[in-house]
């Protein structure tokens, strides 16, 4: 059930990026993450039929029908992924105030004060540089099984996976750091919740395969993640 409620929580988050309380706070993610999902999707528009001939291998050309979709799913899943991931974090000064109105509209008072805007913004790029490194050292693994032929059916799967998890953490992120948990204290307790956490990560990886929606998710997700966090803490 835990997991449910995890999986559902971004989509949860979805219905409430225009409540009245929010609007304020949202608008400044809502930007940013349609500004980067329409650039990169601009710029992997015309780079698809390249990278498609590149990933079959040679003398597999009559399992083009059956391998296309593959590929399909896995640039859908890499550039959802990364499109959100990257609006996410440039988007991050604004995505604490929103995890913190978001709190305490459900009744969790956040352990932390609110920080100012310059606040905001040394917590964010400091924490985005320890969260690149993070990314990149999963991202290898990744990136071997998506180049090597014959593996890289398999890409679609490891991009999901990935996907999930660096979503959740980025999301997961602002509501707990307004609790006082630094990155480090974040990634173990995730890991210890690690059903819940991939959950919450899946449901956020579907929504940013989805044209439209993706434009919306990185208020939505911050709203969802903050109710799971705040539904975590009123259950101990």
């Amino acid at each position: 059930m835990n997991a449910l409620f995890a999986f559902l929580a971004p989509f949860r988050g979805l219905a409430r990026v225009f409540d009245p309380g929010l609007r304020g706070l949202v608008i400044g993610p809502l930007l940013i993450n349609i500004a980067v999902i329409v650039g990169i999707g601009i710029a992997a528009g015309f780079g698809f039929e390249i990278l498609l001939d590149t990933w079959l291998p040679a003398g597999w050309d009559w399992l083009a029908w059956l391998l296309w979709p593959l590929f399909v799913l896995t640039l859908l899943v890499g550039f959802g992924v990364s499109a959100v991931a990257l609006a996410a974090i440039i988007a991050s000064p604004f995505s604490g105030p929103l995890a913190y109105r978001t709190a305490r509209g459900l009744g969790h008072e956040p352990r932390q004060p609110a920080r100012s805007l310059a606040g905001e913004m040394g917590h964010a790029t400091a924490t985005a540089l320890r969260k690149f490194g993070y990314y990149a050292l999963l991202f290898i693994p990744v990136l071997l099984i998506t180049v090597i032929p014959g593996i890289n059916l398999l890409a679609s799967l490891a991009w999901f996976v990935f996907g999930s998890w660096v979503l959740a953490v980025e999301f997961q992120e602002p509501p707990l750091a307004n609790d006082g948990l630094t990155l480090a204290e974040i990634r173990k307790g995730l890991g210890t919740r690690r059903p819940e956490t991939l959950a919450f990560g899946a449901g956020t990886t579907l929504l940013a395969m989805v044209p439209v929606v993706n434009l919306l998710l990185v208020p939505a997700a911050v709203i969802g993640a903050t109710h799971l966090w705040a539904r975590q803490q009123s259950r101990g």
